[in-house]
């Protein structure tokens, strides 16, 4: 597991970091402004690495039956109508819930959401395709969820590092330590919707969302907001992983019941 876990990190962070870095030379040398085409093909590029990395591992080293299975699983949204509401309610509540404390506030209407979803998924949302189709799971194999989540949020937070070099972007104005916290809190709600369904699709959509209600309720990025969506990310993991468990547990039980009459 860890060669592969290396193998799948050192694609990702080279392919971003390389067109990420040369983004950030270029603007910081003023040969190129963020917001150009060019520039928006690299930094584009640089985000969807993860999932093009993850893709390219998968046809080369798996069998054809087990990539065919992840790439359906990337594509498929025949998904209970219950998990759509879930998805978007908890995305709408995570970005919401600071304008309650000052962490975030109204700035557009709330029907961009629908115009800016499909571009997120583009700008974001991708991304996921690696790290919850994979790294996610894969980190499972050895180590709790909460372990797992936390080992994926921190790599996931230092993978952006390199947009804070990118003069124009929107992560120069942003708090790095706000935006680790934010990166821990959103992969704790998207742990929680891939341990219940486990569909890289379903959290394509949550990230799109998030990016999406992010252009609407525009975060002020102070650590104390942060700490507090942490907070509510924790409180919700924890019941729903709470409640998982019971029900695995009475699954068991049941199931030992059944062998125990014959």
């Amino acid at each position: 597991m860890g060669k592969e876990v290396g193998r799948f990190l050192f694609y990702t962070f080279s392919l971003s970091w390389i067109l990420w870095g040369g983004l950030a030379i270029l603007t910081q040398f003023n040969l190129l402004k963020f917001g150009t085409t060019f520039s928006i093909v690299l930094f584009i590029l640089g985000g969807i690495a993860p999932g093009i990395s993850e893709i390219w591992l998968k046809k080369k080293y798996s069998s054809k039956e087990e990539f065919k299975l992840f790439i359906n699983n990337i594509k498929n949204p025949r998904h209970p109508l219950v998990w759509y509401i879930f998805t978007i309610g908890l995305a709408f509540v995570a970005c919401f819930l600071p304008t309650l404390w000052g962490g975030a506030s109204m700035e557009k209407p709330l029907y961009l959401v629908l115009i800016n979803f499909p571009i997120m998924i583009i700008g974001g949302g991708l991304e996921e395709i690696g790290w919850r189709g994979y790294l996610q799971p894969t980190l499972q194999k050895r180590w709790s969820p909460f372990t797992s989540t936390l080992i994926v949020g921190g790599i996931w937070a230092i993978w952006h590092l390199p947009l804070w070099f990118v003069v124009g972007s929107n992560q120069t104005s942003m708090n790095f330590l706000w935006f680790t916290l934010i990166a821990l809190a959103l992969s704790f709600l998207m742990t929680v919707i891939y341990l219940y369904t486990k569909s890289i699709f379903l959290c394509i959509v949550f990230h799109s969302l998030i990016n999406s209600f992010w252009e609407v309720y525009i975060p002020n990025t102070n650590v104390s907001s942060g700490l507090f969506t942490l907070l509510f990310a924790l409180v919700i993991f924890t019941a729903l992983e709470i409640y998982r468990k019971k029900i695995s547990t009475k699954i068991i039980n049941s199931a030992k019941s059944n062998e125990r009459m014959f």
